[in-house]
């Protein structure tokens, strides 16, 4: 297992926030959300639980990918871009989906999770190779 910079995971913690933002917030999918049977996000709420969850899930992240770059020898953008997809779709985005699935949301919202889950997996993996 490799060291994890501080700098990395304040790095994914900040993307991680600004893509959320931007993909649950008015400008995107925000409305999909609410409309789909879902609560709105609000994520400019920032109370104490919810900044160590989003520290913890970056921290977990970044040495979770990190530790899989260094296994699988990936080094370059394209690698950590397969990488990404293949975590962020079947060790992250399908468990979630199948209990969104049980908890009764709708398949727009599903598509949307996934699709978010997904994409935040990528650019973290871009930033841990980086």
């Amino acid at each position: 297992m490799g060291k994890t910079s501080i700098f990395t995971v304040i790095t994914a913690v900040v993307v991680q926030f600004i893509v959320g933002y931007l993909w649950y917030g008015p400008h995107l999918f925000g409305d999909v959300i609410t409309a789909g049977g879902g609560h709105a996000i609000d994520f400019l709420k920032l109370d104490v639980l919810s900044l160590v969850l989003i520290l913890l899930s970056g921290y977990g992240l970044t040495n979770i990918l990190g530790t899989l770059d260094k296994l699988t020898g990936t080094k370059d953008m394209n690698g950590g871009i397969k990488l990404g997809l293949t975590v962020g779709a079947f060790a992250i985005g399908f468990p979630v989906m199948m209990l969104m699935n049980l908890m009764g949301f709708g398949h727009v919202v599903l598509l949307v999770t996934f699709t978010y889950i997904v994409l935040v997996t990528i650019l973290t993996n871009l930033v841990v190779i980086n």
